[in-house]
This record gives C-alpha cells, structure tokens and sequence, in this order.
C-alpha cells in the first residue's frame, strides 16, 4: 500500500513541478465570433452566466488539473465506500430509481468540480483576506512581542498645524488600504506558483521518504522538511524565473524583430509606423513624413503621434534608417 501511495505522490509532484504555459507567449485570439441579439441568446448568455460562474477558473494551470483528477478520485472512493451502500440501506437501488454506476459517475463528477475549484477559491481567498490578516497580525506582533504600539508612537509625532492626529489615523488608514489592493495585483500572479511550488516539493520529498522507509509517517517529526523546502525553493524560482523574466525576454525580442522587418520594408510618405520615440519613451505610432536615399539606406523623418497621460500628442520630429533588405 506504501508503495503506489509514494509512487502517486511523486508522480503528482513532478507534475505539479513546472508551468509550461509560463514559458510561452501570450495566445493571442482570433477573429472574435460576432454575438447574437434577442431574447433568445441573451437567455441563454444568463443560463451560461448562471451555471459557470466567475470562480470557476478559465485558465488551465495544472495545479487546477491536478486537484480535479484528485476530487474526481476521491468522489469515486465516496461513491463506492459510502454513497452507494448508504442508498442500498435505504432501499433506493433495490427499487430500481437509481443504478450504482449512475450514483458513482454523479460522484466523479461532483469531485471532479469541487477539486477543480478548489484551488481557485483557496487563491480568492488567500489575495482577498491575505493583506489584511497580515497587517493585523503585523501588528499584533508589535504589541504583544516587541511591546511597540503603533498608535503611542503615532501620539508622539509632532502635530502638524493643518494635520491633527485623527486625520494622520484616518490617512494611515486610508494608505494601508491602498496597499492591500496593490498588493493583490501581485498576489494573484504568483499565489498560484507558491501552491503549485509548495505542494510539489511536499509531495515528492514525502512520497520518496515513503518508497524509502516503505511506511507511512506516524508523527509530525517523521515528515520530510528539508528536502521538500528545497524542492518547493526550485520550483517556485524556476517557475518565476519563467513566467516574469523568460517570458518577457521573449516578447521583446519578438517586438524588435517585428519592428526591423517592418523597417526593412519601404515605406510611403503618409504611412504609419510603430517606433520608439526618443522623446517620450513610448512604443508608438509615428506618421512618415518624409523619405530619402542616404549612404547607410534611407533616412525616413517620422512624426511621433502617441498620446502622453494627458491625451496631448507628443508631436516629435525625429530620423530613423531604413536599412536595405
């Protein structure tokens, strides 16, 4: 028994190991299908709005895979251990209403949905409620450890004539709100790669501490530690390496690859071309204005039309060399 239940736990940890759709490329859509109007397709948008709603995920990460073959095992364990010999107790199978493959697929699919979820919901609730807890526990931990409370501390800043202390509360208030809702920006990129992480090197530092004392732990002391952290470690660098940094990388070089073919080509006077503009630093659209032979190719003088924050068209006049192909 302790051995296919370490093999299966190293297994789901290797799998758990990497994302390989932090490595690629954003997909880029096709041609977007034109929506229906009527009373009959907007019924129907409602009923799809209804039975999938926003937490269950769209995107398929494998952690959300892993934890639905998991639910979907579990639900076929509950349905087959406890479900069907509970409805044939109550008479329900003998007469005929119900068949017991019909009550273990309804079984599989229900931990199939729940373990799918699953997952989502813990990261909802981890991006939601983890800031907050954080400071409060931050502060806690400065009252009652270090004997530090913020709001003597507070109490002792010098009063600002058109500040008063209510009103610094109220700011401070204000400001940590702030950064919690910053914060969840970049909680949920990279709470679902600690999960993934986290549970990859539990699962292969412990199935393999299992296959090699061929036994269960019985303690806590007897739980694989050092080894999983480092595993969990490699995981979680190797796949933020990849999702914030490879990726990016590659998207750029993709662009300056785009933008030299796009400047091999010839262009007209009146042609718009995508540029970066040396005044405002933005990749924007600049209008060719004019285009003549020089030594090194053609000198193409281009007019900057992006727009700043301020929705003002920067409107500057710089020369670029279109190369020869």
């Amino acid at each position: 028994m302790e051995g296919p239940i370490g093999i299966s736990m190293i297994l789901m940890g290797i799998y758990l190991f990497w994302e390989p759709s932090y490595g690629r490329a954003p997909e880029r859509t096709g041609k977007v299908t034109p929506r229906k109007s009527g009373f009959a397709s907007d019924a129907g948008a409602a009923v799809m709005a209804s039975v999938k709603p926003n937490f269950v995920p769209r995107s398929g990460l494998r952690i959300y895979r892993a934890f639905g073959v998991v639910g979907a095992l579990l639900g076929l364990l509950v349905g087959t251990e406890f479900a069907v010999p509970l409805l044939d107790s109550m008479d329900l199978l003998a007469a005929g209403s119900l068949s017991p493959d019909v009550v273990k697929i309804s079984c599989v699919v229900l931990g199939l949905f729940f373990g799918y979820t699953l997952p989502k919901v813990a990261e909802n609730y981890i991006v939601v409620g983890g800031p907050p807890i954080a400071i409060l526990l931050g502060y806690e931990y400065l009252v009652y450890e270090r004997g530090i409370d913020p709001q003597e501390v507070l109490s002792e800043v010098p009063v600002i004539s058109e500040l008063s202390h209510p009103a610094l509360s109220s700011l401070l208030l204000v400001s940590s709100t702030f950064l919690t809702l910053t914060f969840r920006m970049y909680l949920r990129q990279v709470v679902p790669i600690f999960m993934s992480g986290l549970l990859s090197g539990g699962l292969i530092g412990n199935g393999g501490q299992i296959l090699h004392s061929t036994s269960l732990p019985e303690s806590p002391l007897e739980v694989e530690v050092v080894f999983s952290s480092l595993l969990a470690l490699s995981s979680i660098t190797l796949q933020i390496y990849s999702k914030f940094y490879r990726r990016d990388r590659r998207i750029k070089k993709e662009r300056a690859h785009a933008r030299e073919k796009r400047m091999s080509q010839g262009k007209k006077t009146g042609d718009v071309i995508i540029l970066r503009c040396p005044s405002c630093s933005q990749e924007a659209p600049h209008k060719v204005v004019n285009r003549k032979e020089g030594a090194q190719g053609f000198e193409v003088m281009v007019n900057c039309r992006g727009l700043n924050q301020f929705d003002e068209v920067c409107n500057f006049h710089h020369t670029v060399i279109e190369v020869r192909s």
